[in-house]
């Protein structure tokens, strides 16, 4: 039995016990936690920035284009230029005929085949050949330059005809022929004979017994004569070689120089200066210049 003094004291409660801690099982495994290192999360997917759009630009501005102007020299230029581009056309195409021509020519000789000659007379004579143009007093070194050749292919009126073709002087033709009856040639028309009859006796001695001829040709069919042409008067006759009257005659004329191939090329490279020229001359006169 207590007391009724004795104070009243409740019992105290029961310790809470600490809650044990969970295992670890990598310490569990005999692993130091140092040593362990948590793998890095995931990156994020890449994101596409479009690119940026850029700012629109006015377009360029262009400077506006200057006219040209055309002086008097400019119109002069172009005046000149088209009046000797024509001539200079001509003078290179003449430059490059001549060439070829001579390339193709036979042996060089430029070759005319003449009409018929004929004469009721003993001769057809071509009188003074070179008239003035090789007079000694006028141009006496036109020959010389030119240096020609002279060829002549004569053939008789019928097969068995005898002909004769010389060149002499023309005194002594003159004086061969003075009492005879012949024709003599004046000029051409195309390629046919103009004729001046010189009336006189149809016999004359034989022309193949003069000795003046300083080139000559007779015979039956085709009779060649090759002469290198020099200053001087000189005439061609054409006879039967008996001397006889009607006289008939195919004649076929060659020339050569050693000049035309020279000239030929002369042409051409004046010819072609004066068209780069004159071309040049077109260009600058249709240009002008700019204008300021």
């Amino acid at each position: 039995m207590t007391s009724a003094t004795e104070p009243h004291t409740s019992p105290l409660p029961p310790p809470t016990p600490e809650p044990s801690a969970a295992p670890d099982p990598i310490a569990d495994s005999g692993h130091s936690t140092v040593d362990h290192v948590a793998p890095p999360p995931p990156a994020a997917p890449p994101t596409f920035t479009p690119p940026p759009t850029p700012a629109p630009t006015s377009p360029p501005t262009t400077a506006p284009s200057r006219g040209r102007s055309h002086s008097a020299g400019h119109i002069v230029a172009l005046v000149i230029g088209c009046l000797a581009l024509l001539p200079s056309l001509g003078m290179l195409a003449g430059g490059v005929f001549v060439t070829v021509a001579h390339g193709v020519a036979d042996d060089g000789y430029f070759d005319v085949t003449l009409d018929r000659v004929t004469s009721d007379g003993v001769a057809v004579a071509a009188v003074d050949l070179w008239e003035s143009a090789a007079d000694d007093e006028d141009w006496p070194w036109v020959l010389d330059w030119l240096d020609p050749d002279i060829r002549l292919d004569v053939r008789g009126g019928a097969s068995t005809d005898e002909i004769f073709v010389g060149i002499a002087p023309t005194g002594d033709v003159e004086a061969y022929l003075a009492d005879a009856s012949f024709d003599e040639i004046t000029d051409f028309s195309d390629r046919e004979a103009i004729y001046t009859p010189r009336a006189g006796s149809d016999a004359v001695a034989p022309p193949t017994e003069q000795t003046f001829w300083v080139a000559q040709a007779a015979g039956s069919g085709e009779q060649r004569l090759d002469w290198e042409a020099r200053n001087g008067n000189w005439s061609v006759v054409v006879m039967n070689a008996d001397g006889s009257a009607d006289v008939a005659a195919d004649v076929t004329v060659g020339v050569s120089s050693d000049a035309v191939l020279p000239i030929g090329i002369v042409l051409i490279v004046l010819g072609a200066i004066g068209v780069l020229g004159s071309v040049a001359l077109i260009v600058i006169g249709a240009r002008g210049r700019a204008a300021t």
